[in-house]
């Protein structure tokens, strides 16, 4: 059993409505669409003490959420066999997309929570020179 790569190439490949063949990939995309719902919880029980981060996650996950259950949503409609909502290049879109707003969210949270630090910092040593 092998895969054909040229398939990646055509376009039929990825807008076939009924995508038949081994979907073994499905189980870790399960497991990556979950973890993206629950993503800001986990994030914070990893750092439970610190409340700079806390705030600096705060409203960065409700997009998350939103492409988690899309991607859920998804990737049952490819086990049944759904017709048009198994398609695999909405899934790919969909996966693509929740890793690139992951990158931008990871980014972001890492300059807000730089900021909240440095200011900390700056307030610190001005109550140490009064």
């Amino acid at each position: 059993m092998y895969f054909d790569f040229t398939r990646l190439l055509d376009l039929e490949y990825f807008l076939d409505k009924t995508p038949g063949g081994d979907f073994m990939s499905g189980y870790p995309l399960l497991v990556f669409f979950v973890l993206t719902i629950f993503a800001k919880g986990v994030l914070k029980r990893f750092f439970p003490d610190n409340k700079y981060f806390r705030k600096s996650i705060r409203k960065r996950f409700g997009k998350f959420v939103a492409l988690g259950i899309i991607g859920l949503i998804l990737v049952s409609a490819r086990f049944s066999g759904v017709p048009v909502f198994s398609m695999r290049l909405l899934l790919y879109i969909v996966f693509l997309l929740t890793l690139i707003l992951g990158v931008l969210t990871f980014f972001k949270v890492r300059a807000e929570y730089l900021k909240r630090i440095a200011s900390l910092e700056r307030e610190k040593e001005k109550r140490g020179e009064l």
